[in-house]
């Protein structure tokens, strides 16, 4: 056991640490953040005053006064936190937090000025002395520890300092109030600005509320004024059921009784308004309103329903009855029943009876759960008893809570649970909000999941998301409404909560057991069980499917109440119990909990380094941190879950110190990963001081994929860098390095036309990448084979097969693979005239890259589907598509596509005879033969091909045979029938208008040989529709932009 003070360690049995003298963790409880109102009072001019009295008698004015004004405290719930001079301290939300803390305290406040004129109407006559005070309120988060044995809470923060403050600045006999304390008051208060004061200590100014005294009474059916009101949807099922209730009391099927249950805020008085707004009239309508705090009456909520129904329709048949005389004597007196409560029950009876033959009475009672003994007793079997034929609908509305208190409510009620709206409702809700002009600036989506269908909640959270920057801190009133159901909890089911929202949000039980347990003992599920059993009746957390290891698991109810139950927790216990729970989860075999042991490492050690504690254990926590880190980290990068590898890595770079073991590999993965996310300036820069490194393999890595995907990348260089990197890679044994150095090779071969020798290649990186589980080079190992498939000399039909057979060895689970190799699979399709497929194959794939966060994809896809689109000669949808592809290229700093992508679209608009178009993308032949050697083979035949078919439509026959030429007999080194047959068919186009059209046919027949070779249907359609039109080349020129070759004037047709 530790000292929750100074860590030292403490003695078995000790009470207080031999230390420090801080009590011992089990004599004081933890300390913890709660969200409190703190009231200050001090009386004004006590100077004076002592100056003016015996000390005697100062002493016992004093006593007086500090005992009225406590009794306020204690009546309102507060706890007094100390006395100072003649200032009083009081904490409302410590020890236990309520919903409506700001309202008792701003309560109390007003109480207190009360009794305080009351004490003084005793003082003045007898001493000749008035004492006067000011009061400060103010609301926000704080730090309690409580010493419950001498009844005082600890409270820290600047919320404390910021009330003091506010008090100071008071006038006499003035309340000064926080904006926070004004923001919970609503309408319950009426409350002035006083106007934004400087106080002492405060950097801002800071705005402050004059509270003038409680609300003026007002209709209490109508809609609370706290906040805009949010428009009302749904819940048509719950309005049925209420107007079946009403339907039959009108029918004289005697009264009806319905308890409407659901959790705080999910709109029980808002559908008990909706509904009454409904119901037509006539309609006697009394309202009671159950309060959590004060004095009334123990029937006063009775009361206040039967005082509205005696204002409403048929109210004067009860005039003159002697019940009523009984009921004003008493209960409507003082919300109490009397000397009699059989006779208050009997006079309430026939006062209801006498009304409703008039008209139907709906008696509805709000937050039940705070309903004192009497009247739920009456609620529950009194009415029911003395109501007996009488057109009377009694509907309460409760929280589950009412269940608690008494678990056999029934007393003919009905049940009637208001569940969560739906996701669509919460939906519309939002959209009609938005046509208000209110936006929600953090993610829909994230604010619905959030939300959970609380309707308030979603409310509060679209507030905070428009007022404040910090989304991670839970809105004010949130935080009251959950923390008070979080505080009432007892102690085993508070610890299981408190050490669950350690574990997240969706949390096995056998972690949460082995956490709870002694460490090194074996977690015991059944001790943990009952506590989970009671928080679930609570509605705090539910059964979730079964964990990765088919356990039992659990989740919280909503996000929030993780969120809140979190909060709570003091920063030195959470960091105590997240370095206890990476300790604990490090014990299990499972790889997956790398990331969470690395994720408790790190906030154990952040919220140490926050709270200024630096000793030689919390290095070793930093560094264990970031190690777990950068292991999960590079694990997910190995499977293709970039954007999570990327925040892994990230989180342990920043936890790294310079230097240190680990550190460069960490930057050059974190670099690896944001390029692959389409971020490569970030990338690069991560990436280039890798390159120094004192580590050769981590420094090879990083010059191998600058090469590759740097701003100056370019196949033959990323080859060439392969070539010098593998020897490091093979002395290494480095399974990642040896695939990656093979393909880069092997990418050269494929751009030099030899596909049969890449294929070798491949496969021997395949079979690398397979070995080191490395799955980004697994997938570019495949999508490279399929690429030779398509360009290399195997028939389309075998090559499909083989595309399919790699799918089903190498895809499965693996999405990055079958990403990569589904693309060429969708040409080779196309190639087999099963375009819709090949269409259909490329959706999967666009949805695959979308869930991978696969950057490179935004380039890639468009470019295979301009592919297909081409082979299904749908010209300008390819030309679409290539538009989206260089754009991606150039917006994600890839350069290097750009030119094939150019090449690419010019072919369309060549075939298309749009001759300038296509000039513009390739330029000009600059006239002389060599103007492709700069680069790869296969771009070199492309674009020489293409060039020739410029200079002939330009009329420079030299150029245009020479280049034509150059191509083909590039092409015929290469082992790519689909090269040659391209190749072919630009120099037929060539010749056919140099008007050599013997060699030109002898040129497509060639072209359709390969195209039958490869199996390549519409290239065979292609070759036969340009022979068909040969004859048209005679005497040819073109009409820039096209869309048609047109013959010359006077040419055959």
């Amino acid at each position: 056991m530790n000292c929750v003070s100074c860590e030292a360690a403490m003695p078995s049995g000790a009470r207080f640490c031999p230390s420090c003298g801080a009590p011992a963790p089990s004599a004081a409880a933890p300390a913890a953040r709660k969200l409190v109102t703190v009231l200050f009072c001090d009386l004004v001019g006590s100077t004076e005053l002592a100056e003016g009295l015996d000390p005697e008698t100062l002493r016992g004015a004093t006593l007086r006064y500090f005992t009225a004004m406590r009794a306020q405290i204690d009546r309102h719930g507060g706890t007094v936190e100390k006395f100072i001079g003649d200032a009083v301290m009081a904490v409302f939300g410590v020890p236990v937090m309520h919903e409506d803390d700001a309202q008792r305290a701003a309560s109390a406040a007003l109480g207190m000025l009360e009794a305080l004129a009351e004490l003084n109407s005793r003082l003045e006559p007898t001493l000749g002395v008035r004492l006067r005070v000011r009061i400060g309120v103010n609301t926000g988060p704080a730090v309690a520890g409580s010493d419950y044995s001498a009844g005082q809470a600890l409270v820290s923060g600047d919320t404390v300092n910021v009330a003091a403050r506010l008090e100071q600045n008071a006038a006499p006999g003035e309340i000064l109030v926080g904006a926070l304390t004004r923001a919970a008051l609503g309408t319950a208060m009426e409350v002035e600005s006083a106007g934004p004061l400087r106080l002492k200590g405060k950097q801002e100014p800071v705005e402050a509320y004059r509270l003038l005294g409680f609300a003026r009474d007002r209709d209490a059916l109508a809609e609370p004024e706290t906040r805009e009101t949010l428009p009302f949807v749904g819940r048509e099922t719950e309005l049925a059921h209420l107007r079946s209730d009403l339907d039959e009391v009108r029918g004289g099927l005697g009264p009806r009784a319905v308890t409407v249950l659901g959790e705080a805020g999910i709109g029980k008085s808002r559908l008990l308004r909706a509904w009454l707004e409904q119901a037509g009239r006539p309609l006697a309508v009394g309202l009671g309103r159950c309060r959590s705090y004060g004095e009334q009456g123990s029937l006063a909520p009775l009361a206040d329903a039967l005082r509205r129904v005696l204002e409403g329709p048929g109210a004067a048949a009860a005039h003159g009855l002697e019940a009523l005389a009984v009921l004003e004597a008493g209960l409507l007196k003082d919300g109490t029943p009397g000397a009699s409560p059989e006779a208050t029950r009997a006079a309430v009876g026939e006062v209801l009876h006498a009304v409703s033959r008039e008209a139907p009475v709906v008696l509805a009672f709000e937050d039940c759960q705070w309903a004192s003994d009497p009247l739920l007793d009456l609620l529950d079997q009194g009415l029911p008893s003395v109501l007996r034929g009488a057109a009377v609908l009694t509907v309460c509305l409760a929280r589950h809570d009412l269940f608690d208190r008494r678990p056999g409510w029934s007393g003919g009620h009905r049940l009637l649970v208001v569940p969560a709206l739906t996701r669509a409702d919460c939906g519309t809700l939002l959209d009609l909000l938005a046509d208000r002009g209110v936006e929600p600036r953090r993610d829909r989506a994230a604010l619905l999941e959030a939300a959970g269908g609380n309707p308030f909640h979603l409310e509060q959270l679209l507030a905070a998301a428009q007022e404040a920057d910090d989304e991670t801190q839970l809105p004010p009133n949130l935080q009251a409404l959950l923390g008070a159901r979080i505080d009432a909890l007892a102690g085993e089911e508070r610890e299981a909560l408190d050490l669950a929202a350690i574990l997240g949000r969706e949390f096995e039980v056998e972690y949460l057991a082995a956490l709870a347990g002694e460490p090194g003992t074996a977690a015991d599920s059944g001790a943990v069980l009952p506590a989970l059993t009671r928080l679930g009746r609570r509605r705090l957390v539910e059964l979730a499917d079964p964990g990765p290891r088919r356990n039992d698991s659990f989740r919280f109810s909503s996000g929030l109440v993780h969120e809140a139950t979190y909060q709570a927790m003091a920063k030195r216990t959470r960091a105590q119990r997240h370095e206890r729970a990476a300790r604990v989860l490090a014990t299990y075999p499972e790889a997956e909990w790398t990331a969470a042991v690395g994720g408790h490492l790190e906030q154990a050690y952040r919220y140490r380094a926050e709270l200024g504690v630096t000793e030689d254990a919390d290095e070793v926590l930093r560094a264990d941190a970031a190690r777990a880190l950068a292991a999960a980290g590079a694990r997910a990068l190995l499977r293709c879950d970039l954007a999570w590898a990327a925040d892994l890595l990230e989180r342990a770079l920043k936890l790294f110190a310079e230097g240190e073991p680990g550190r460069d590999a960490t930057a050059r993965q974190l670099g690896e990963a944001r390029i692959a996310l389409g971020r490569p300036e970030e990338g690069w820069a991560l990436l280039r001081p890798v390159l120094t490194s004192a580590d050769r393999l981590q420094a090879t890595h990083a010059e191998l994929v600058l090469a590759a995907t740097g701003p100056q990348a370019a196949v033959d260089a990323a080859a060439t860098a392969a070539r010098a990197a593998l020897p490091v890679f093979e002395a290494a044994n480095d399974g990642l390095g040896l695939a990656r150095a093979r393909i880069r090779i092997a990418q050269e071969q494929q751009l030099l036309g030899q596909h049969a020798q890449a294929g070798n290649l491949l496969l021997e990186a395949l079979a690398d990448a397979a070995r080191a589980a490395v799955e980004p080079e697994r997938a570019l190992a495949l999508g490279a084979v399929g690429m030779s498939l398509w360009r290399g000399p195997e028939p389309v039909g075998p090559a499909l097969a083989r595309c399919q057979a790699l799918l089903a060895e190498h895809g499965g689970p693996r999405p990055a693979a079958r990403l990569t190799l589904s693309c060429p699979t969708a040409v080779l399709l196309a190639l087999d005239d099963r375009f819709e497929a090949a269409r259909a194959t490329l959706t999967k794939a666009q949805a695959l890259a979308a869930s991978l966060g696969f950057a490179e994809g935004e380039i890639v896809l468009p470019m295979f589907a301009a592919a297909v689109e081409g082979a299904a000669h749908e010209p300008e949808r390819a030309l679409e598509l290539l538009d989206q592809a260089r754009a991606a290229a150039r917006r994600l700093g890839a350069g290097g596509q750009v030119g094939l992508i150019d090449r690419e679209a010019a072919r369309l608009l060549l075939d298309a005879g749009r001759v300038e178009q296509a000039a513009e993308l390739i330029g000009l032949p600059d006239g002389s033969p060599d103007g492709g050697d700069r680069l790869l083979r296969s771009d070199a035949v492309d674009l020489d091909g293409l060039h020739a078919r410029l200079a002939a439509a330009a009329g420079d026959a030299d150029t245009a045979r020479a280049l034509a030429g150059r191509a083909v007999r590039a092409a015929a080194s290469t082992d790519s029938p689909v090269l040659a047959a391209v190749a072919a068919t630009d120099e037929a186009e060539v010749l056919a208008r140099l008007g050599e059209r013997a060699k030109a046919e002898a040129s497509i027949a060639r072209a359709r040989a390969c195209y039958e070779a490869k199996g390549h249907r519409p290239g065979i359609r292609s070759v036969d529709r340009f022979h068909a039109r040969l004859e048209d080349f005679e005497d040819f020129t073109f009409t820039a932009d096209a869309a048609e070759p047109r013959p010359a004037r006077g040419a055959r047709r």
